[in-house]
């Protein structure tokens, strides 16, 4: 992921750019770490550019950004452009002949320049861009549904300074650091800082969401959505075809991901990262007469806190196609742990007390490869429930039809498909218990809470995600609403603080489209079309394997092992202290119990982030 940043202006004046020339210095500076191939700044017409490089592939890249066509539009950003055949056999339909060593820059800036701004969303691949048009002073930046790749800015007046590192828009001079954005921290303490996900945690810095464009103009600045993951029908095909179709388009996401060089994964001994392992090195063999794999592993369990078996059969994968594997024992890794000297350098606070060893296991996989490939995603396309379908049959095709469905499946397995109608979690809220995660914090300061509405934003965010799509609102609204790119961005570098870029063959739209058309029963039940379509490729011992989501919770493992006292002995940040009643906290982790500990840990993890900062702050 190579590091960009800018700073628009409008209307400049000699000490306007001079100021400017300053702040993009500490901006280059601050995108530097995720580039080490090159570093440097230009000025064209208009604007400041900083951009530095990391050389990923496989597909060719430009040293050298901005970087233009024709000299009217200017690209800055990070750009991954999957089925690059296909897009150059389509740009050569309409008149626009492209070579095979094209760069993904020119790429998008020649899609741009024959279907225009409206066609962004039908380019495949991961994008984080701006295209600057100096003659109409017009800035355009894009970042596409996944979210996986980040875009920060600040807009006051006629100048917007830009970047995807949030370290680089902090380092400018107009950003206030020691201003918060209380909404955003409201909500971090209801457990959903990105219910807004426009906001970051500084009142003057915004996220620009996942699927939407930025205009930026002498006329102001908009901020719309432009990308909508499609609602297709109901794909009817046989079973050797699905299969088929699905091997193939697989093959390509993890094809179009997979550099030419060193490359990481990460791997479990579950059906996801195993798929993605397998594929790589059926990929690599191809590619390589002189049979050398250049692929690494890392797995990660939960040894000796508890039996954890990841690690067993992750190393038997590993074992059995020659992936040199790295196996890391976190059990004794304690909650917080290290937070006291690194918290500081997160861009945001974080509220899983084991975020910082999740983030240290990105800095292994950078020392030995620029990539590293990852399963997220498999379980929100393939791991589905039956009710959504099972309504649509009964809607559209009758009650016979659906009946007919769901007895096969029962006959096939010997069991009941994964329903989803909520039959037990509404069972236990009658019961008058709820899950953790639905549980309002008791601790608010009245004021607080008053001022910002957190019990009527806490009653939204508890609602359900709405989707249109008739039989696969999960997956659907998965990729659709913004979700995944919550997640995908802790991945990046602006949290790691190393050059290494994570991607997701699951999450290729061209996979994804042809799984959300498959019935959900039998494909999307218990990841039924990776074990079918894996027969003979993957061990039997994985690929039969039942999902096995982790049995007992580390943190209450630790909290009741006394290890660990959950109950923090340092005073709070002092921005906290208004807006949080502390001795409540205190008493509340005192009986808290089970995953409770997550919620009322929540204004812990935001005082250590706080605390740091202001720290930081008094050395400044």
């Amino acid at each position: 992921m190579s590091g960009f940043a800018g700073i628009v202006r409008i209307a400049s004046s000699a000490g306007s750019a001079e100021a400017d020339r300053l702040a993009i210095e500490r901006m280059a500076r601050a995108i530097s770490f995720r580039g080490p191939d090159s570093l440097h700044q230009t000025q064209p017409k208009g604007a400041w550019f900083a951009f530095s490089l990391l050389k990923a592939g496989p597909a060719p890249q430009e040293a050298w950004q901005p970087c233009t066509l024709d000299g009217e539009t200017w690209f800055l950003g990070e750009a991954r452009c999957d089925g690059r055949d296909g897009l150059i056999r389509k740009l050569g339909q309409h008149g626009t002949q492209v070579p095979p060593t094209a760069t993904s820059e020119q790429l998008v800036l020649h899609f741009f320049a024959k279907f225009g701004q409206a066609a962004l969303p039908d380019l495949d691949g991961d994008f984080s861009f701006v295209l600057w048009k100096p003659q109409e002073l017009r800035l355009l930046a894009f970042r596409d549904l996944t979210g996986s790749r980040p875009f920060f800015y600040v807009h006051r007046g006629g100048t917007l300074c830009f970047s995807n590192t949030m370290q680089a828009v902090i380092s400018h001079p107009s950003v206030d650091r020691r201003e918060y954005d209380a909404q955003f921290i409201g909500d971090f303490l209801l457990g959903s800082p990105h219910h807004d996900p426009e906001s970051t945690v500084y009142r003057d810095i915004r996220r620009l969401p996942a699927g939407h464009v930025l205009e930026f103009s002498p006329k102001g600045l908009a901020v719309h959505r432009i990308a909508n993951f499609p609602i297709e029908e109901l794909l009817d095909k046989r079973e050797g075809e699905v299969i088929e179709e699905f091997r193939r388009l697989f093959s390509q996401a993890v094809a179009d991901r997979l550099p030419s060089g060193d490359a990481s994964i990460l791997l479990s001994g579950g059906l996801d990262s195993t798929l993605i392992a397998a594929e790589a090195v059926s990929l690599r063999k191809q590619q390589s007469s002189a049979g050398t794999l250049s692929l690494h592993a890392l797995c990660v369990d939960f040894l000796p806190l508890f039996n954890d078996e990841e690690g067993y059969y992750a190393s038997r994968f590993a074992q059995a196609f020659g992936i040199p594997l790295q196996l890391v024992h976190s059990g004794d890794a304690l909650p917080f742990a290290g937070w006291e000297s690194s918290v500081s350098s997160l861009p945001e606070p974080l509220m899983d007390p084991y975020s910082l060893l999740y983030l240290s296991y990105r800095k292994k996989l950078s020392r030995n490869s620029r990539v590293v490939l990852s399963g997220d995603g498999g379980d929100e396309v393939l791991r589905l429930e039956a009710a959504p379908y099972l309504r649509y049959l009964l809607k559209q095709q009758g009650l016979v039809r659906a009946l007919n469905v769901f007895a096969q499946w029962i006959v096939s397995n010997g069991s009941l498909p994964p329903l989803g109608f909520g039959l037990r979690s509404g069972f236990l809220r009658l019961l008058g218990r709820q899950p953790a995660e639905l549980m309002y914090p008791p601790w608010l300061a009245s004021d607080f809470e008053r001022e910002y509405r957190l019990t009527d934003r806490w009653r939204r965010i508890c609602l359900p995600r709405d989707s249109t799509h008739p039989f696969n609102p999960k997956a659907h609204n998965a990729i659709h609403s913004g979700f995944l790119g919550d997640v995908l961005e802790l991945c990046d570098p602006v949290w790691t603080g190393v050059p290494l870029e994570t991607r997701n063959p699951f999450l290729d739209r061209r996979l994804c489209r042809f799984l959300l058309r498959l019935p959900v029963i039998p494909w999307a039940m218990n990841k039924h079309l990776i074990r079918v379509s894996q027969v003979g490729i993957l061990p039997e011992e994985i690929r039969r394997r039942p999902k096995t989501p982790v049995r007992q919770d580390p943190l209450v493992l630790h909290a009741a092992s006394r290890r660990w006292n959950p109950v923090p002995t340092e005073a709070p940040a002092t921005f906290l202290r208004r807006i949080v009643d502390w001795p409540k906290v205190l008493s509340s982790l005192e009986c808290a119990s089970g995953t409770s500990l997550y919620v009322h840990l929540r204004p812990v993890a935001l005082s250590h982030w706080l605390n740091a900062v202001e720290k930081d702050h008094r050395i400044e």
